[in-house]
């Protein structure tokens, strides 16, 4: 077994093992990482070689996440895959711990990952951060969207990025566990966000975005991919996500498996902290439930460089799950799905 980095002339190869995953929501495994393969700077593919061919594979995704309002590297594990006949052969884990041991290396301080898989990577290092998401539905009585009068719903465009980042950085920077994003990382969330489609929605106040909310299709729901708002602008943002749940003819995000009236009775909301926004939408009809989830799992790869970055001591004896847990709390852990890998 060899463990490296891929090499220039093997992205076909990786891309034919890769189209033996089966990823749903329409995918084809190739054409689904084809485009996260094509982010890598050459440093964060790494495959595993057995008899002489690629085997297994797995994808670091620099991001920064926030901490204390402070921007701390991290990396994201994606793309993890086994060709079937050489599963238990211990590949996976010797590509984790290459990765680790990279990521460390150049500066990562943390690691963030999603699977259902808690115990293998539990196993491994990773620790579940078992946060909470919401199921937003409508009541039996709800009659349609209505727009409140000097309130407009446009699709985003390119032009409404600098204020939409402002936006950002308002609603998203309160939210521990979000990602800091410069211009690379807004290209490369608009780029990646679509599955394959997005629904971007902006509502305007005097030709000026105050809200916005954007929409994909993920394990064959529909999935709110990240929202914000002006902090006076909770019925604005209302206003979006009670749209959402309208029938579409055509609907871009059923991608023809479903109707859209049925793909549109219910939204999951990555985080729903938000307590005058739920008021607002109760008030249109809509209902929020809570719902657990077990995909999230996080790693502290420095504990002493992240301490230093953020200027807290560490008690003494605090293991790297109490420090975690201490400096990302998982019912406030926020990582939009705009952002994912």
């Amino acid at each position: 077994m060899t463990v490296r980095i891929l090499a220039n002339n093997e992205r076909e190869a990786l891309l034919e093992l890769l189209d033996g995953w089966d990823v749903g929501d329409g995918w084809r495994g190739r054409d689904f990482f084809d485009r996260l393969v094509g982010e890598d700077d050459g440093e964060n593919v790494w495959i595993a070689e057995a008899d002489g061919r690629l085997a297994a594979c797995l994808q670091i995704f620099p991001r920064r996440l926030r901490v204390y309002g402070q921007g701390v590297p991290t990396g994201g594990i994606g793309s993890v895959y086994t060709d079937p006949a050489k599963r238990r052969s211990g590949l996976a884990t010797a590509l984790l711990e290459a990765a680790v041991e990279n990521m460390k290396k150049r500066g990562f301080e943390l690691s963030l990952l999603f699977s259902p898989r808690t115990r293998f990577y539990e196993e491994r290092g990773w620790q579940a951060w078992n946060g909470q998401r919401a199921i937003l539905r409508r009541k039996p009585s709800w009659n349609g969207t209505t727009v409140p009068e000097g309130l407009e719903v446009v699709p985003f465009e390119p032009s409404l990025l600098p204020a939409i980042r402002d936006l950002y950085e308002a609603y998203s920077g309160q939210r521990p566990g979000t990602a800091v994003r410069d211009e690379r990382d807004w290209a490369t969330s608009l780029r990646l966000a679509g599955n394959p489609d997005e629904e971007f929605r902006v509502a305007l106040e005097a030709g000026q975005p105050v809200a916005y909310v954007r929409a994909i299709r993920l394990n064959e729901a529909l999935t709110i991919a990240e929202l914000g708002r002006l902090e006076t602008a909770a019925e604005a943002l209302a206003v979006l996500l009670d749209g959402l749940l309208g029938e579409r003819d055509p609907d871009p995000l059923t991608g023809g498996r479903q109707s859209s009236a049925e793909f549109r009775t219910a939204a999951l909301v990555p985080s729903f902290d938000d307590l005058p926004l739920i008021v607002a939408l109760e008030h249109r009809d809509l209902t929020s439930a809570p719902v657990d989830d077990a995909t999230v799992m996080l790693r502290c790869l420095n504990v002493p460089a992240v301490a230093g970055r953020l200027d807290v001591s560490l008690f003494p004896d605090e293991s790297e799950s109490g420090f975690l847990q201490r400096i990302l709390p998982p019912d406030h852990f926020v990582f939009w799905p705009a952002d994912r890998f």
